[in-house]
């Protein structure tokens, strides 16, 4: 972990449609903020979009510590390069430690651009998250040969550790104002 001291914070990206959050972003802020627990960092919120004040708090209301809010009016709608230009400035500025993204189509575009320009890996279409306790990675779990099988991934050799993840895989958290 030593080579990695500067990257901390598990971040969501919460996903908009017509400036609501999508359901699978607001479900990961719990799995961050399990995973934040076990590494002793705090949870981020990512949401790009024209009007994003009910994102954010809903972000803030799911478990996120922070929000990072990009807003434009052209950013309404969904466009891959945009918003991979977006999330990866914002990457290599504050060096989260690990990044969950939903696995819906956007997502899926999303997740595969930046991780492809911040040179580091992508576990796609995970269904369990959580921390190995010998070399502190998160550990993404995904099926594996049509689903007979589930493999654990680490991302031991570069930072930050990405994945993108079932929606519905979990519960989403009840609310906490504030």
């Amino acid at each position: 972990m030593g080579k990695f001291k500067e990257y901390k914070n598990v971040w969501s990206f919460i996903e908009t449609f017509d400036d609501e959050p999508k359901n699978v972003g607001l479900e990961l802020l719990g799995q961050a903020k399990k995973l934040a627990g076990k590494l002793g960092e705090k949870v981020g919120a990512v949401v790009i979009g024209a009007d994003c004040a009910k994102a954010a708090k809903a972000a803030a209301e799911h478990g996120a510590d922070f929000v990072y809010v990009v807003e434009n009016p052209g950013y309404k709608n969904f466009s891959a390069e945009t918003h991979a230009y977006i999330l990866t400035a914002l990457i290599e500025k504050h060096k989260p430690s690990a990044i969950l993204i939903g696995a819906t189509n956007n997502g899926r575009d999303l997740g595969s651009r930046v991780a492809v320009r911040i040179h580091t890996g992508l576990t796609a279409d995970c269904t369990e998250l959580d921390v190995d306790e010998e070399s502190g990675n998160v550990a993404y779990t995904r099926p594996a040969f049509g689903g007979n099988l589930m493999a654990t991934i680490l991302c031991a050799e570069t930072r930050p550790q990405m994945g993108t993840i079932r929606p519905g895989a979990f519960k989403k958290e009840d609310p906490e104002p504030g």
